[in-house]
């Protein structure tokens, strides 16, 4: 039987995520009702109540992956996209399809531990491009291209990064295509947190999808975090490559087989109006990126990014005077009702994960808890 190790940032948030009282550990942009979205977009939403409940679309419908292929420009289509449940099952999906005993993974580190963890589960050789001050945390392509080996079937990316929140360039993504190319190497570029953009300076210009700039480049993405609608469980992969779609849709046959048929209308509302939700979360994450910033410098003894975030919703937040921040996450937690994600779950120890696209209240009142708690912390230690 496979050995998988345990999901330490999924458990470490299973745990406190429905008892804390103010949460900065969450990851999605704060969440939105029907109601929520009718508000925002002066559409409603509107279901066909006669639709038997079958299976139905197994790929997805067409309409939803019409609007899906959409979001990544006119290169691709609808034959592009195979819907899954949530950004994690297209995960998985994808490397149950892709990698095996004998094949060689890199993926960058810090980032989801299902992104490596899950090809070592399948017998891959996996190796950890460490992702560094120096680099400004983004891949460094000649120690990429020195990792290289003959065996080498995948080249996994996180971008915008979780936990880091920084945002590989533009310039950096053809590198890393061009060398995927130059060795006929897959690319895995986990996208789940565009098109969250919000912080990139004017030197920067939005990177363009993976897979828009490679043929074997595969693109997973979901409604989770920048859409809002977790709830629904809709994720999906988008790429030129459809043998991989092929391949992946015949092993999910054994799995999930398809999404509900009310979440895939669901998501094709939440689509239509995206404009509208990407434009409120987009606002969300500056002022909360702002207010998460004045903090900081106002406790720069005690707190600092380890990356300045440019994207995303979350960020790694170094404790300076604390160590074992897993010990102090459940402390913050149990003793103070604030949830955030020990750097453990990422390798990454002396920090912890923030998020900062949740209801702006989480801050307000989380964060002096976490400076009180610190305080509290060291003086006991």
């Amino acid at each position: 039987m496979p050995y998988q190790e345990d999901f330490a940032v999924e458990q470490f948030m299973d745990a406190y995520e429905t008892k804390a009282k103010y949460n900065l550990g969450e990851t999605c942009c704060y969440s939105l009702s029907l109601d929520d979205i009718e508000k925002l977009s002066g559409n409603r939403f509107e279901l066909d109540r006669s639709m038997r409940l079958t299976y139905r679309d197994i790929k997805g419908s067409d309409e939803l992956r019409t609007q899906i292929a959409a979001l990544y420009g006119s290169s691709l289509n609808l034959d592009n996209v195979l819907v899954s449940n949530g950004a994690i099952a297209s995960n998985y999906l994808l490397y149950y399809t892709l990698v095996g005993k004998g094949d060689h993974v890199i993926c960058v580190d810090p980032t989801y531990s299902q992104l490596y963890s899950v090809p070592d589960m399948f017998g891959a050789d996996v190796d950890l491009l460490k992702l560094t001050e120096e680099d400004g945390y983004i891949p460094n392509i000649n120690t990429l291209s020195a990792m290289i080996k003959e065996n080498t079937k995948l080249i996994i990316i996180n971008n915008p990064n979780n936990p880091l929140g920084s945002v590989i360039p533009n310039d950096i993504m053809k590198k890393i295509c061009q060398l995927c190319e130059k060795h006929d190497i897959y690319l895995h570029s986990d996208e789940v947190y565009r098109p969250m953009f919000h912080s990139l300076g004017p030197d920067l210009e939005v990177p363009e999808s993976a897979c828009t700039l490679y043929s074997k480049a595969i693109v997973t993405c979901s409604m989770s975090k920048a859409y809002s609608v977790a709830g629904i469980r809709l994720g999906w992969m988008i790429t030129a490559d459809k043998q991989v779609l092929r391949d992946a849709a015949s092993r999910r046959d054994y799995n999930t087989i398809s999404v509900s048929v009310i979440d895939d209308r669901i998501a094709q509302y939440v689509l239509k109006n995206a404009y509208k939700v990407i434009e409120r979360n987009i606002k969300l994450c500056k002022e909360n990126y702002q207010y998460l910033t004045e903090f900081i410098d106002k406790h720069q003894n005690d707190f600092k990014y380890v990356a300045t975030p440019q994207g995303g919703t979350v960020c790694l937040l170094r404790i300076k005077n604390i160590t074992n921040t897993y010990d102090f996450a459940t402390f913050l937690a149990e003793e103070f009702n604030v949830l955030a994600v020990p750097g453990e779950a990422f390798n990454f120890p002396g920090t912890l994960r923030i998020g900062y696209g949740n209801s702006k209240d989480d801050l307000i009142n989380g964060l002096p808890l976490l400076k009180k708690a610190n305080d509290l912390w060291i003086a006991r230690h």
